[in-house]
Protein backbone atom coordinates (compact mmCIF):
# COMPACT_ATOMS: atom_id res chain seq x y z
CA UNK A 1 0.00 0.00 0.00
CA UNK A 2 2.31 2.79 -1.36
CA UNK A 3 -0.32 4.83 -0.40
CA UNK A 4 0.40 5.00 3.06
CA UNK A 5 3.62 6.65 1.94
CA UNK A 6 1.89 9.68 1.62
CA UNK A 7 1.31 10.63 4.99
CA UNK A 8 4.33 9.89 5.93
CA UNK A 9 8.16 11.28 5.59
CA UNK A 10 11.15 8.40 5.61
CA UNK A 11 13.90 8.88 7.17
CA UNK A 12 17.47 6.88 8.10
CA UNK A 13 19.16 7.23 10.97
CA UNK A 14 22.68 7.99 10.44
CA UNK A 15 23.80 10.06 13.88
CA UNK A 16 25.63 7.14 15.74
CA UNK A 17 28.65 7.63 16.98
CA UNK A 18 29.76 3.83 15.76
CA UNK A 19 31.78 3.14 18.81
CA UNK A 20 31.99 -0.86 18.56
CA UNK A 21 32.26 -0.68 15.15
CA UNK A 22 35.27 2.00 14.85
CA UNK A 23 33.93 4.04 12.15
CA UNK A 24 31.38 5.95 10.46
CA UNK A 25 28.87 3.41 9.47
CA UNK A 26 26.78 5.35 7.35
CA UNK A 27 29.99 5.65 4.91
CA UNK A 28 30.49 1.70 4.43
CA UNK A 29 30.22 0.39 1.52
CA UNK A 30 28.52 -3.14 0.18
CA UNK A 31 29.02 -4.37 -4.20
CA UNK A 32 30.72 -0.77 -4.67
CA UNK A 33 27.59 1.38 -3.38
CA UNK A 34 27.76 3.09 -0.18
CA UNK A 35 25.36 1.52 2.40
CA UNK A 36 23.21 4.94 2.60
CA UNK A 37 22.90 4.87 -1.04
CA UNK A 38 21.01 1.81 -1.17
CA UNK A 39 19.15 2.80 1.69
CA UNK A 40 17.97 6.26 -0.06
CA UNK A 41 17.36 3.98 -3.33
CA UNK A 42 14.67 1.30 -1.36
CA UNK A 43 12.65 4.10 0.15
CA UNK A 44 13.09 6.25 -2.42
CA UNK A 45 10.90 4.24 -4.49
CA UNK A 46 7.93 5.23 -2.08
CA UNK A 47 6.37 8.54 -2.19
CA UNK A 48 7.12 9.87 1.22
CA UNK A 49 6.17 13.54 1.95
CA UNK A 50 9.43 14.18 2.18
CA UNK A 51 12.73 11.50 2.25
CA UNK A 52 15.47 12.54 5.16
CA UNK A 53 19.04 11.52 7.00
CA UNK A 54 18.71 12.23 10.17
CA UNK A 55 22.63 12.61 11.42
CA UNK A 56 24.99 14.42 13.77
CA UNK A 57 25.86 18.24 12.85
CA UNK A 58 29.34 16.99 12.76
CA UNK A 59 28.75 14.34 10.15
CA UNK A 60 26.58 16.32 8.27
CA UNK A 61 28.62 16.86 5.12
CA UNK A 62 29.97 15.23 2.09
CA UNK A 63 26.92 13.46 2.01
CA UNK A 64 26.30 12.25 -1.84
CA UNK A 65 24.24 15.65 -3.63
CA UNK A 66 20.91 15.60 -3.50
CA UNK A 67 20.02 13.80 -0.33
CA UNK A 68 17.78 16.43 2.55
CA UNK A 69 19.97 16.03 5.61
CA UNK A 70 18.23 16.85 9.23
CA UNK A 71 20.87 17.66 11.84
CA UNK A 72 20.13 15.90 15.49
CA UNK A 73 18.30 18.50 17.37
CA UNK A 74 20.57 17.20 20.38
CA UNK A 75 23.30 14.94 20.07
CA UNK A 76 24.76 12.03 21.70
CA UNK A 77 20.99 10.34 22.45
CA UNK A 78 21.50 7.75 19.67
CA UNK A 79 18.29 6.58 17.72
CA UNK A 80 15.37 7.86 20.03
CA UNK A 81 17.09 11.59 19.51
CA UNK A 82 16.98 11.37 15.68
CA UNK A 83 13.02 9.71 15.88
CA UNK A 84 12.14 12.72 18.26
CA UNK A 85 14.16 14.74 15.74
CA UNK A 86 12.51 13.91 12.73
CA UNK A 87 9.10 13.69 14.27
CA UNK A 88 9.36 17.53 15.04
CA UNK A 89 10.28 18.77 11.89
CA UNK A 90 8.90 16.56 8.99
CA UNK A 91 5.04 16.14 7.92
CA UNK A 92 3.06 13.79 9.49
CA UNK A 93 4.26 10.84 11.46
CA UNK A 94 7.81 8.75 9.96
CA UNK A 95 8.88 5.13 8.88
CA UNK A 96 12.51 5.03 10.23
CA UNK A 97 15.41 2.72 8.91
CA UNK A 98 18.48 2.50 10.65
CA UNK A 99 21.52 2.62 8.50
CA UNK A 100 23.28 -0.14 10.02
CA UNK A 101 20.73 -2.03 8.98
CA UNK A 102 21.45 -2.43 4.81
CA UNK A 103 19.86 -4.92 4.06
CA UNK A 104 16.47 -3.71 3.86
CA UNK A 105 14.24 -4.50 0.91
CA UNK A 106 11.53 -2.68 -1.01
CA UNK A 107 9.61 -5.20 -0.64
CA UNK A 108 9.98 -5.26 3.16
CA UNK A 109 9.24 -1.75 3.20
CA UNK A 110 5.56 -1.97 1.12
CA UNK A 111 4.94 -4.54 3.67
CA UNK A 112 5.48 -2.08 6.52
CA UNK A 113 3.33 0.25 5.00
CA UNK A 114 0.26 -2.31 4.58
CA UNK A 115 0.74 -2.31 8.39
CA UNK A 116 0.48 1.78 8.10
CA UNK A 117 -2.08 2.44 11.43
CA UNK A 118 -2.58 6.18 12.21
CA UNK A 119 -4.32 5.53 15.27
CA UNK A 120 -1.41 3.96 16.48
CA UNK A 121 1.14 5.69 18.32
CA UNK A 122 3.90 3.32 16.41
CA UNK A 123 3.66 0.24 14.42
CA UNK A 124 6.95 -2.05 14.82
CA UNK A 125 7.91 -5.31 13.67
CA UNK A 126 8.09 -8.83 15.62
CA UNK A 127 9.73 -11.66 14.68
CA UNK A 128 11.01 -14.99 16.24
CA UNK A 129 14.10 -12.95 17.38
CA UNK A 130 12.67 -10.06 18.86
CA UNK A 131 11.01 -6.61 17.93
CA UNK A 132 12.51 -4.19 15.42
CA UNK A 133 12.00 -0.59 16.55
CA UNK A 134 14.70 1.14 14.39
CA UNK A 135 12.69 -0.35 11.17
CA UNK A 136 9.02 1.24 12.26
CA UNK A 137 6.46 4.03 11.69
CA UNK A 138 6.11 6.55 14.69
CA UNK A 139 3.16 8.72 14.25
CA UNK A 140 3.15 12.85 16.28
CA UNK A 141 1.56 11.10 19.19
CA UNK A 142 4.54 9.41 20.10
CA UNK A 143 6.45 12.87 20.14
CA UNK A 144 5.28 13.79 23.76
CA UNK A 145 6.30 10.21 24.86
CA UNK A 146 9.81 10.72 23.06
CA UNK A 147 10.41 13.86 25.10
CA UNK A 148 9.61 13.30 28.32
CA UNK A 149 11.72 10.01 27.91
CA UNK A 150 14.62 12.27 26.93
CA UNK A 151 14.37 14.84 30.05
CA UNK A 152 14.04 11.65 32.59
CA UNK A 153 17.53 10.29 30.73
CA UNK A 154 15.39 6.96 29.41
CA UNK A 155 16.84 6.43 25.79
CA UNK A 156 15.82 3.14 25.07
CA UNK A 157 12.65 2.74 23.02
CA UNK A 158 11.62 -0.07 23.96
CA UNK A 159 10.58 0.81 27.63
CA UNK A 160 8.26 3.27 26.26
CA UNK A 161 6.12 0.80 24.53
CA UNK A 162 4.57 -0.75 27.36
CA UNK A 163 2.56 2.73 28.30
CA UNK A 164 1.81 3.76 24.39
CA UNK A 165 -0.57 2.74 21.79
CA UNK A 166 1.70 0.39 19.85
CA UNK A 167 1.09 -2.05 17.08
CA UNK A 168 3.59 -5.21 17.04
CA UNK A 169 2.90 -6.87 13.22
CA UNK A 170 4.28 -10.22 12.80
CA UNK A 171 7.02 -10.24 9.87
CA UNK A 172 5.58 -12.64 7.85
CA UNK A 173 7.90 -15.86 6.71
CA UNK A 174 8.80 -15.16 2.92
CA UNK A 175 11.23 -12.77 4.38
CA UNK A 176 14.22 -13.87 6.01
CA UNK A 177 14.63 -11.87 9.19
CA UNK A 178 18.04 -12.90 9.44
CA UNK A 179 18.97 -11.26 6.53
CA UNK A 180 16.35 -8.04 6.28
CA UNK A 181 17.42 -6.93 9.86
CA UNK A 182 21.12 -8.02 9.60
CA UNK A 183 22.72 -5.33 11.84
CA UNK A 184 25.99 -4.16 11.57
CA UNK A 185 27.78 -3.51 15.35
CA UNK A 186 30.91 -4.82 14.88
CA UNK A 187 33.80 -5.47 12.17
CA UNK A 188 33.00 -9.16 11.87
CA UNK A 189 28.87 -8.17 11.33
CA UNK A 190 29.65 -6.02 8.51
CA UNK A 191 31.95 -9.20 6.93
CA UNK A 192 29.12 -11.58 7.29
CA UNK A 193 26.45 -8.95 6.13
CA UNK A 194 29.47 -8.51 2.74
CA UNK A 195 29.26 -12.37 2.12
CA UNK A 196 25.31 -12.32 2.29
CA UNK A 197 25.86 -9.38 -0.78
CA UNK A 198 27.88 -11.39 -2.90
CA UNK A 199 26.28 -14.47 -2.21
CA UNK A 200 22.91 -12.50 -3.54
CA UNK A 201 25.04 -11.30 -6.34
CA UNK A 202 26.53 -14.40 -7.39
CA UNK A 203 23.16 -16.05 -7.67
Amino acid sequence: MKEAATHLSGIILAGGKSSRFGKDKSRLELAGRRVLENLLEVLGQFPFQRLAVVTARGKAESWPEGIEILPDDQEGLGPIGGITTALRHLPGGVLVAACDMPLISAPLVEWLLDQYDPQADAVIPRHPGGIEPLFGIYEKNFLPALEQAIRTGCYALHFLFAAAKVRFVDVPEIFSAAREFANINRPEDYERIVKLTERKIGK
